[in-house]
């Protein structure tokens, strides 16, 4: 099933970083498409073990971080390779940093050096699958007690994430979920892959008060009929995937229209 949600998630990579069109001819190029980081080419899904950043492709299994130059792209090249702790899950690029989920806590890297990213700390959590988005210094974690988690142990919820120092993430908000997997978020547009309990939406209203970073979330919708494993969004138009198919949304405004979908 990993297998699936893999080429899902590279099939949307590709959809919109490599001049995929929609169903209503709609042109998701790589220049236009926005990006986990401002040199990314493609954007990747949250649940995906792999980014790109510039000229450099970012790929992690269990136990490295694999980082290919594709430069040439009809000639990648592995470059370096990065040992990681055992139980990497998910990986996220932004500015730069890369931000890499796992079962236990998130882990931030400091990626200036693009051969040779360098671990800065771990933000710990419970033990829990563990997907995570970045914008505007502002992480997003969701924690699932999935069969894969730790034999159903885990806890499930949303978590969010000061990491405006990536030295010292600080926890802001802890949200309650039914099943949260991936999540992707837009400006002030939060969705989240809430397992049984459909696709649910969220606005993000974020404020300073005296040098505090405050974060309040409010329901906008519930769409408890979508099945969702993983989302993708992109100028308005959000992606998402499951076991058995892609359907693509406009979220220009609320309920959200289907374009289109494939199975």
């Amino acid at each position: 099933m990993k297998n699936i949600y893999f080429i899902l998630s590279v099939s949307i990579w590709f959809l919109l970083g490599c001049g995929g069109n929609s169903s209503n001819g709609t042109n998701y190029y790589s220049s236009s498409a926005p990006s986990s980081s401002d040199s990314t080419t493609g954007k990747a899904g949250s649940m995906a073990r792999f980014d790109v950043v510039g000229d450099y492709l970012y790929t992690i299994n269990s136990t490295q971080m694999d980082i290919f130059d594709i430069s040439d792209p009809s000639s990648p090249t592995n470059i370096s390779k990065v040992r990681l702790p055992w139980d990497v899950e998910t990986l996220f690029a932004y500015g730069s940093y890369l931000y890499i989920g796992s079962s236990s806590g998130m882990y931030i890297y400091d990626n200036t050096i693009p051969t040779q990213p360098t671990k800065l700390t771990t933000f710990t959590h419970a033990q829990s699958c563990d997907p995570v988005v970045v914008q505007q210094d502002i992480a997003y974690v969701t924690l699932n007690s999935g069969s894969s988690c730790w034999n159903n142990s885990g806890i499930n919820r949303l978590e969010i994430v000061d990491v405006k120092d990536p030295t010292t993430p600080i926890l802001l908000k802890q949200v309650d979920m039914w099943e949260p997997k991936g999540l992707s978020i837009d400006n002030n547009i939060l969705f989240i892959c809430d397992g049984s309990a459909g696709l649910k939406v969220f606005d993000v209203n974020k404020t300073e008060d005296n040098g505090t970073t405050l974060v309040d979330i409010s329901p906008l919708s519930n769409e408890s009929s979508i099945d969702c494993y993983d989302v993708i969004t992109s100028n308005n138009h959000l992606i998402i995937s499951n076991s058995q198919d892609i359907r693509q949304f406009d979220y220009s405004s609320f309920p959200m229209q289907e374009l289109g979908r494939v199975k």
